[in-house]
């Protein structure tokens, strides 16, 4: 197998351009489970973080050690990305990072030019590296983070990756499209935002305001421009041309554009009558309607269900305030978005009475103890989805045991060792297949694989906490990761919160008690019975 060329192997039709191909689809996919998403940025968007956090340290807003965790941080990841450049380039980034930062310093002017050192070829250094066999799953991780990072829209490449994994092309022409997408300028887009209503419509407000469309000249743009669409009840709309990548990510700039008109609404008057979003948002030469971005979020909780809690409001405990705070991570507009976000979690995992937490920082210790608990989480939330995934022709000694048994716990437990014993599943869906390559991975590897996860996890959560800072202390929505944020961290974050709910509601075990039995569950980990991942939280 070493001699063969594996730029030649087609999506569809050998298993690892299959595991590249479906971690891809995974990545992009809006709606695919928590501990199936991406969780990163790329090396390039995390080297301008770097950058702007500076700014924001210079201001007050960020702390030093926040500045100096995520340098450290930095120098972790992009010192594993083979493709960020060569032996000098990283000693030069270890350099860099490792300096005192502060704004208009030669070590900061450093920093911006290795990244656009690193961002030029990033794509064809990967390529280059395929014939090494890199990890399917860091190399997909890679390439998605970046492709997003340069302003793809999750829904626009969705669809690309599915459709190059339908014509099963070559790794090859996976690169060479990769590559083309990735050097592509921005785009026009001409963006239409109906209206069901607009208070004061035949006002100044509006006839001043260039971007006005009446109801007549919506109705005939929409009749132009967008095949003419059926049951679009408005009163008006509004008109932008945005530069973006492609037209979903100009819509979804639309959306922030509505998010803004709404809030500044409710700043006149209580009494006076608000403006009503038709809730679609059309682009100029697309037939179909595009919905929110806010849909690509999911932090979800099933325990609510589960546990039959959804509706009991009988009296409110900590953990319905934080479920309250939590909501506004999937409805509200970035700001309030990370700022509740973050409160849910701080409100949960901080101890007010020790003073260790206070002494290691409210928001670093609040980020770790979610890191934990995610990782914790991590491996039976994949081995009970295989558990169901598993269906073989003919029973199987997997299938048959599965039948027996009365818990997701057993049922974990049963894959787990299924793949422990070196028993294959027989799976469908390439998605599952990626995942049960992770799975085995971890049961060769538990606490390493574990250790890694959970550093993603943390990295995930402490960005969340430096974009809350900035938000809050510095007032800022305009920052290079705010978006990005919301969307690697929201699932996480639900995903901590569900495990909290179903403790307290089945065991009434608080958040803190279940955080330290994932921290003692995971350091007590042993490769000689690594079965014991399913029980890290019993």
């Amino acid at each position: 197998m070493s001699n063969v060329d594996v730029l030649s192997l087609r999506l569809g039709n050998d298993q690892y351009a299959n595991l590249i191909g479906a971690r891809l689809i995974d990545f992009f996919n809006g709606h695919a489970p928590w501990q199936r998403r991406l969780w990163d940025v790329g090396t390039c968007m995390l080297l301008d973080e770097v950058v702007e956090a500076v700014e924001w340290r210079a201001k007050g807003v960020l702390s030093a050690s926040a500045l100096s965790w995520l340098a450290r941080d930095a120098e972790r990841i992009i010192g594993r990305d083979p493709a960020a450049g060569d032996r000098v380039v990283k000693m030069q980034l270890r350099k860099a990072l490792q300096a005192r930062l502060s704004p208009g310093t030669r070590h900061v002017r450093l920093l911006q030019a290795l990244s656009a050192l690193i961002q030029g070829g990033y794509l064809e250094r990967w390529r280059n590296l395929l014939n090494g066999r890199p990890s399917p799953e860091r190399f997909a991780r890679a390439m998605a983070a970046h492709l997003l990072d340069r302003g793809y829209s999750m829904p626009f490449l969705h669809r690309w990756s599915r459709q190059l994994f339908k014509e099963k092309v070559s790794l090859a022409e996976l690169m060479e499209r990769s590559i083309e997408l990735s050097s592509r300028d921005f785009e026009s887009f001409e963006v239409m935002l109906p209206f069901v209503s607009v208070p004061g419509a035949k006002t100044s407000l509006t006839e001043k305001n260039p971007a006005w469309r009446s109801a007549s000249e919506v109705r005939t743009w929409l009749k132009d421009h967008a095949g003419d669409p059926k049951g679009v009840r408005q009163a008006g709309g509004f008109l932008y041309t945005f530069e973006a990548r492609d037209h979903v990510a100009a819509a979804y700039l639309g959306a922030q554009n509505i998010d803004r008109i709404l809030a500044r609404s409710t700043l006149v008057s209580q009494h006076s009558s608000k403006p009503e979003p038709e809730g679609r948002i059309w682009v100029k030469g697309v037939d179909r309607a595009i919905r929110s971005p806010r849909e690509t979020r999911n932090a979800f909780l099933k325990s609510l269900v589960s546990e039959s809690h959804l509706y009991e409001l009988t009296h409110s405990t900590d953990l319905d305030d934080a479920l309250e705070l939590l909501a506004t991570m999937n409805t509200g507009s970035p700001g309030p978005a990370i700022a509740s976000g973050w409160a849910a979690i701080e409100s949960l995992f901080v101890a007010p009475t020790d003073p260790d937490d206070s002494e290691e920082g409210r928001g670093a210790v609040a980020a770790d103890r979610v890191a934990v608990l995610v990782a914790a989480s991590w491996p039976r939330s994949d081995l009970t989805t295989l558990s169901h995934q598993h269906r073989p022709e003919v029973p199987d000694l997997t299938s048959r045991a599965l039948a027996l048994a009365s818990s997701n716990r057993e049922r974990s437990r049963i894959v787990g060792e299924a793949l422990l014993a070196g028993r294959g599943l027989n799976l469908r869906d390439a998605s599952d297949q990626a995942a049960a390559a992770r799975m085995a991975q971890l049961m060769s590897e538990p606490r390493k694989t574990l250790s890694d996860v959970e550093a993603h996890v943390a990295s995930a959560m402490r960005r969340l906490y430096r974009q809350r800072n900035i938000v809050m202390h510095g007032g800022s929505t305009e920052t290079l990761t705010l978006e990005s944020t919301l969307r690697t961290c929201a699932p996480l974050v639900g995903a901590s919160l569900d495990r909290i709910a179903h403790a307290r509601l089945t065991d009434d075990v608080g958040a803190l008690h279940l955080a330290t039995k994932a921290r003692l569950g995971i350091d007590l980990l042993s490769s000689d019975n690594p079965i014991h991942i399913v029980d890290l939280l019993e």
